[in-house]
């Protein structure tokens, strides 16, 4: 018997349709022999959708999702489509898939419907997406393992409305010009700027402020390269991908010329052409920063190189077409990296199931007839 597959994608995010090609391609190359898939849309209204339409791309031009897909439901397990105020069982998922870039799917929301539910999650879990979508924890956290990482300021819009002027001096005292600002739970390079002086600071931090509440400065450097690299697990084995650099002609890789520009013919060097060892430690701290998060799935760890000095920048837990060109030849083989996906998302549930948890431990029993607990 097939089992039953729930891809999850879109989201409440700025990466809405950038996740609708994800998870649609996903759906769509999933061994049908193996799997019985489940498209479920995650609206930017925080809305849940699902339906065969949702198999093709052409139908959420115009929002004509609304239309042809129905209404969904998870609860305790099961997913539901709501007919005329009722509800009515479609199935109970044996695994799901979270193709949701940035905010409301990537940042660990996705994750949390699915442990709640009790459905076997092939993407990472909670705490190691939380973590991976804010840039200044992430840094924090390879900070602790010891990965090299460029100086950073990080800047709340409560703090910068009450002493913007100190946040100005901190970052021209910290870390000079220039300086990339960029808001701190936002992917695909929304939202970011480079400024060379104060007025152009001040008109970055600005801008980012309309994406996120929350943001990081970091130190500029003109001579960097980005060199990405991507990970995941099958079995006890971490596979990871040879280096990529994506190549740009502005100063830094632009939206456009992740999904519009070069959208039919992807710019990059593959293998990346840097020094040996160079790309030996690229490929090490990808490793580290996957098994010590605890990570699952697929993810893509994005860094700088200046010199042959590597930096890590950010890690993205839900990576664009979930990175299977660092991976695959051709198309045709990324349906099995799916299953070893699925596969192992399912394997690590069951890992989990047996663990025990404390029932009635008495407290209750202890807490005497009041009604209401002392204030």
């Amino acid at each position: 018997m097939r089992k039953k597959v729930l891809v999850l994608f879109g989201g409440r995010s700025c990466e809405n349709e950038v996740s609708i090609v994800t998870g649609v391609m996903a759906a769509n190359l999933l061994d049908a022999e193996r799997y019985e898939v489940f498209p479920v849309y995650l609206s930017q209204e925080g809305k849940l959708y699902t339906g065969e339409s949702l198999l093709d791309v052409q139908t959420f031009r115009g929002g004509g999702y609304k239309k042809s897909a129905q209404s969904a439901l998870l609860s305790e397990g099961v997913l539901y489509v709501r007919r005329k105020n009722k509800l009515r069982p479609v199935c109970r998922p044996d695994a799901a898939l979270n193709c949701c870039h940035g905010a409301g799917g990537e940042d660990g929301e996705a994750a949390a419907l699915f442990a709640l539910n009790r459905i076997p999650d092939a993407s990472p879990a909670v705490a190691g997406s939380a973590i991976c979508m804010d840039k200044a924890l992430t840094k924090i956290a390879a900070k602790g393992l010891g990965i090299r990482t460029l100086p950073y300021f990080r800047i709340a819009e409560g703090d910068w409305r009450k002493r913007g002027n100190m946040a100005l001096r901190c970052i021209e005292e910290r870390l000079g010009y220039p300086v990339i600002v960029k808001p701190a739970r936002q992917g695909s390079s929304i939202g970011i700027g480079v400024a060379e002086d104060r007025a152009k600071l001040v008109a970055a931090v600005q801008a980012a402020f309309a994406y996120d509440d929350l943001l990081i400065a970091e130190k500029y450097l003109a001579d960097r390269r980005e060199i990405n690299c991507a990970a995941y697990r099958r079995g006890e084995e971490i596979v990871l991908s040879p280096c990529e650099e994506p190549k740009s002609a502005h100063k830094y890789y632009t939206f456009a010329e992740k999904y519009l520009e070069g959208g039919k013919t992807r710019t990059s060097d593959l293998p990346a052409d840097i020094p040996a060892e160079c790309a030996a430690q690229v490929q090490a701290y990808t490793r580290l920063l996957y098994k010590r998060l605890q990570l699952r799935g697929v993810v893509r760890a994005d860094f700088l190189l200046s010199g042959k000095e590597v930096y890590f920048s950010e890690l993205n837990t839900v990576p664009g077409s979930l990175a299977w060109y660092l991976f695959c030849q051709k198309l045709s083989e990324f349906p099995q990296m799916l299953t070893a996906l699925v596969e192992q998302g399912i394997c690590d549930f069951r890992a989990r199931a047996n663990k025990r948890m404390l029932g009635e431990c008495g407290v209750l029993g202890r807490a005497g007839g009041r009604k209401h607990p002392r204030r």
